[in-house]
């Protein structure tokens, strides 16, 4: 009935851009441009070897969390996809954006995510509507990626366009005021398919079901576009440009405030002043070009600028006074951040044989460069009991102007050696050098890893690889060792696991153990007294890490019917060297924790989903000084498709999340001696739903 054609493209969007204009108060719907196939299991990665390669041909662990389980879930947030993989634990929210572990070591903000492969700065709520799929790359990730954290890394993956003309228009309506429309139109600007483009445009708006002191509620105006154009100049080459923003305004909820496991005052209870706000500005854009120079030889380069301002006004709730006054002393500032982030990246692949092996090699480097300013003005400090208004506060007078920047740059070499049927070697060197205008600082970082694969469904490999985390130089007169160069941290992995495609290739499982030793971490020894008789210290790098583990994924259909997306992990952390914290467990690391998601059809349109998630107990600081109980959250769903025609498509849903209303403490918290108890822990929702219709062809 409908003709897709660029007419209809064009109509489309404007009719979609008109609903998401005048629609903030209906709910979200959602569009899946591309054909829908069950089963979550996905064949391929990008992000492992930097370049396409197979599950089977990859030696190391990659989960892949694909579109459909995005769609499915009506996940709005990066945490919401990443609950999907049970390695990854979420930590605090302050400040408006999310924590998260990775085989219990914490993700930094600038060096633990990825977009499309490139570096990317993390420090605000993502934005989920432009991503097609989410790569979790485990283990060490230093030869391709450069500086990182031992846990591994996640690349967000965008959406691209296609040369068909298609369009989805969703609306979501949910518990707590939550409203999303999105809408997703792509195809061809020319009859010859070679200019494709698609944009991308989703409206939200949410609240809360916790409230501030004087009983008014957190709300939050979120806005995202996205637009994607490719052009193929020949039959070999190919030009793309990008351009997104996030506009994401919301009120402060920093968390509950824990005394004895119980929230003070309920579950409900914000302790953030009414005014507290963030206002986040992002926009990302760039070029990349691909390229096959000749049939061996191909070439990927690109360039990425990212700008991020944010306003923050924050209260600070401070609970010293807590136990003895009744009443809680809020200081806090106003302060404006600007962050740029630039990247670019060029890669050169070359397939050739040597000796009676067949080869694939890398050779590439990367470049970032980083700057950051802030302004900072201090507020007075106003004491007000619980349940009452928190007047804002005048200027203290005092103001903080800072501001940071440094370059990185990274060469690699990367080669894998098919040597038959059964055996493959990868092998790669990386060199690396952090420039500030005070510090030059320099790295090497390898990587091995033998593939077996006993059958042509199957492999098994071992793995040796190494991170590194520059830390510059000691700094502070309180130290007898001031401006020491110190080595940067290093993660070593050994790992060995296997992976299998199964009932016809159908269902894909996977399997590791990995040993993890994060090293020469920085600790501060005490040195004796200076002439005023203040503590000297001597930073050294006696401070150590040990994460050993086992991890499981299972992804695809086991009936014609029945798919699920499954992954557990074991994982025994430890602080195994440090002066104050030895023997500890990390923050919001469980020892186990798994997550399923499943869809049975129970007829030819109609589709029911049922979701797990289990995170045991774990520590919520470095000090063990307060523990989380273990929980188990049970999600489910159900969707009714309805064929108008062969193209075009409606879809109806409903989510319903924590079904039997399980009280859960999520991530985050901070204790400290001067109070009883735990500030800024996250608590997850009661029973919540989320209400969808779809329409696309």
């Amino acid at each position: 009935m409908f003709s897709k054609s660029p007419l209809a493209l064009v109509i489309g969007a404007v009719l979609a851009s008109s609903v998401v204009q005048a629609e903030t108060t209906k709910a979200d719907e959602h569009m899946v441009v591309e054909g829908r196939d069950y089963g979550y299991k996905a064949d391929t990665n990008t992000t492992a070897m930097r370049m396409e390669a197979t599950q089977l041909e990859t030696p190391g662990q990659v989960s892949v969390i694909d579109e459909q389980i995005i769609d499915e879930q009506r996940a709005s947030t990066l945490g919401e996809v990443l609950q999907n993989d049970a390695s990854v634990s979420a930590g605090g929210t302050s400040r408006n954006r999310e924590r998260f572990s990775l085989r219990g070591f914490e993700l930094s903000s600038s060096d633990g995510f990825l977009r499309d492969g490139r570096q990317h700065w993390s420090h605000y709520r993502q934005p989920i509507e432009l991503l097609e799929r989410v790569e979790v790359l485990k283990g060490p990730s230093g030869l391709l990626y450069g500086k990182s954290e031992p846990g591994g890394l996640v690349n967000m993956v965008t959406k691209k366009p296609t040369s068909n003309t298609q369009m989805s228009l969703s609306q979501d309506m949910g518990s707590d005021d939550h409203f999303r429309t999105t809408v997703d139109v792509s195809g061809s600007l020319n009859e010859a398919e070679t200019l494709r483009a698609r944009a991308i445009l989703s409206k939200e708006t949410y609240g809360s079901y916790r409230s501030y002191g004087d009983g008014s509620e957190p709300e939050t105006d979120r806005l995202v576009g996205g637009l994607f154009v490719e052009y193929d100049i020949n039959d070999k080459v190919m030009i793309s440009a990008h351009y997104d923003r996030t506009e994401d305004h919301g009120s402060v909820d920093s968390g509950a405030y824990i005394v004895n496991g119980k929230p003070v005052l309920g579950d409900k209870y914000i302790w953030d002043a009414e005014w507290s706000e963030i206002e986040n500005d992002v926009e990302n854009y760039g070029v990349s070009i691909d390229a096959a120079i000749t049939d061996t030889i191909s070439l990927n380069a690109g360039y990425n600028r990212q700008n991020f301002e944010r306003f923050d006004v924050e209260s600070y709730p401070n609970f010293n006074d807590y136990e003895q006054t009744g009443l809680i002393k809020h200081s806090g500032n106003e302060r404006t951040d600007k962050w740029v982030f630039d990247t670019a990246y060029l890669d050169v692949t070359k397939d050739f044989e040597l000796l009676g092996t067949e080869n694939t090699l890398l050779v590439g480097g990367n470049w970032l460069d980083y700057s950051y300013d802030r302004h900072q003005a201090y507020y007075n400090s106003v004491s007000v009991a619980p349940g009452e208004t928190v007047g804002k506060p005048g200027y203290s007078g005092r103001v903080r102007e800072s501001d940071s920047d440094y370059k990185t740059y990274g060469v690699y070499l990367q080669n894998m050696m098919t040597i038959n049927d059964q055996w493959q070697v990868l092998a790669g060197l990386r060199f690396d050098e952090k420039k500030t205008d005070d510090l030059t600082e320099n790295q090497v970082s390898p990587k091995l890893g033998v593939i077996y694969h006993p059958a042509e469904n199957g492999s098994v490999y071992v793995q040796y690889s190494e991170s590194f985390m520059p830390i510059g130089a000691v700094n502070g007169d309180q130290y007898v060792n001031d401006g020491e160069e110190l080595d940067a941290e290093r993660g070593i992995s050994y790992e060995i696991g296997t992976k299998w495609e199964l009932l016809d290739e159908r269902l894909f499982v996977s399997g590791a153990l990995f040993d993890i030793t994060k090293e020469n971490v920085a600790l501060d020894v005490e040195a004796g007294l200076d002439g005023n008789g203040d503590t000297l210290y001597d930073k050294t790098q006696g401070g150590e890490q040990k994460h050993r583990g086992v991890e499981v994924t299972v992804q695809g259909f086991v009936t014609d019917s029945f798919s699920l997306s499954a992954s557990t992990m074991y994982l025994d952390a430890e602080i195994t060297k440090d002066k104050t914290y030895q023997g500890n467990q990390p923050a919001d690391v469980p020892e186990l924790s798994a997550s399923l998601w499943s869809t049975y059809e129970v007829v030819n349109n109609t589709d029911v989903n049922l979701g797990l998630i289990y995170e045991g107990e774990r520590y919520g600081d470095a000090a063990n000084t307060f523990k989380k109980d273990g929980y188990t959250r049970v999600d489910m769903g159900a969707a009714y498709t309805h064929k108008y025609d062969e193209n075009f498509d409606i879809i109806a849903r409903i989510n319903i999340e924590n079904v039997f209303d399980t009280e859960y403490q999520a991530g985050g918290g901070s204790t400290s001696s001067n109070y009883e108890g735990a500030k800024n822990v996250v608590l997850g929702e009661g029973r919540n739903y989320m209400a969808t219709l779809q329409v696309k062809y």
